[in-house]
């Protein structure tokens, strides 16, 4: 039996303690024997079947300590690994917490890091000194696991250069959300929003201002939570609030994406885009700014015209229009690539390369 083994800042919200969730279940089903370090005592889902989960809590009680954390915590990491009976054949660790904690571990020359997110957001904005030094010391020759091949390329950039590299994307799973999405919604002939009101990444200030140019009929559904009295603002102040309905976040978003002629994307930057894969698995057609990194590899196989400039806020309200007028087929064959199986099947290779003693190297789709 394989021992897999996944590190991770928490399981609590987001797309990154889902995906982990979700490929757990998968490596169980293939009769792997996984087990999930959360590093915080933040876990908000259920483990699958098979799957343990164990809560490894650090809290800092002085300065020292803070500036120590990251040490600290690898050595409460190596403690709990020295009880295992089982050494793990995979470990995988996921967010930029985790990575910090594992480099200082005893993982650190075979763990691989997985990340989510486009590194250079971590750059982005940052008058503090060393800030690159730090993302150069946290992957510059180490294995490095990445969702989209553009967070390899935005390594690459700033001159950082993994020993190893690897593209998995995020598992989607099709059956389960085709089961939740049947459900009816109050609502008919809209296009939807889904995702956190968040203006520094998701952008809503330009989602508003490219359905007013849009000129469409269809009502914007905003599915989420976060910053809603500010978004209100916006709406107001674009003369556009009877329009608009936010409609908060939803435990079930999926009947909201289906039952939409058209789903919107406005962000400056994605890890994945899980919602546009999650889109497209509803028949829903995606309209999306062309950000780093994950929008223009999901958005393939044909619906590369879904796609706008990053800083064109005109081209994005076109787009809406046009695609509404002219909507595109949506296949399986564009999401069959996330599917649980397939997302399983790289595991399982990377697990095997390792066993072998071979390298992995490059950087494969």
């Amino acid at each position: 039996m394989k021992r897999i083994l996944f590190v991770t800042d928490h399981l609590g919200g987001g797309g990154a303690p889902i995906s982990i969730i979700a490929l757990s279940s998968a490596l169980a089903e293939r009769d792997c024997e996984v087990s999930i370090v959360s590093l915080q005592d933040k876990v908000w889902h259920e483990p699958p079947e098979g799957v343990r989960i164990k809560v490894l809590d650090f809290q800092y009680r002085s300065p020292w300590q803070k500036l120590r954390r990251y040490r600290l915590h690898a050595r409460l990491l190596d403690q709990w690994l020295r009880d295992q009976a089982h050494e793990f054949d995979l470990v995988v660790a996921n967010l930029h917490y985790s990575h910090q904690v594992i480099n200082r571990s005893s993982l650190a020359k075979r763990a691989w890091l997985c990340i989510r997110t486009d590194p250079t957001v971590a750059l982005m904005g940052s008058r503090r000194p060393g800030r690159f030094a730090r993302l150069r010391r946290l992957y510059h020759r180490r294995r490095v696991l990445a969702i989209s091949r553009g967070m390899l390329d935005s390594l690459a950039r700033l001159g950082i250069g993994p020993a190893v590299s690897r593209v998995i994307p995020n598992i989607i799973d099709a059956v389960a959300i085709q089961t939740a999405m049947k459900e009816s919604v109050p609502y008919d002939d809209y296009i939807v929003y889904v995702g956190r009101l968040d203006k520094r990444q998701k952008r809503y200030d330009r989602l508003f201002n490219a359905y007013a140019i849009s000129g469409v009929s269809q009502r914007l559904l905003v599915v989420g939570d976060g910053e809603i009295d500010e978004a209100k603002k916006i709406v107001d102040s674009l003369g556009i609030a009877d329009r608009v309905t936010f409609v908060g976040q939803q435990e079930n978003p999926y009947p909201y994406m289906h039952h939409a002629r058209l789903l919107v994307l406005a962000s400056d930057y994605e890890g994945f885009g899980r919602v546009i894969a999650e889109s497209l698995v509803c028949g829903t057609p995606v309209v999306s700014t062309d950000c780093p990194s994950g929008p223009r590899e999901v958005l393939g196989e044909g619906l590369e015209r879904c796609l706008a400039p990053l800083d064109d806020g005109e081209a994005l309200g076109s787009r809406i229009a046009e695609v509404i007028e002219n909507p595109p087929v949506i296949k399986s064959r564009h999401y069959e690539t996330f599917k649980p199986s397939a997302i399983a099947d790289q595991y399982v290779q990377l697990m095997l390369m390792e066993g072998s003693g071979s390298e992995c190297g490059g950087s494969k789709p």
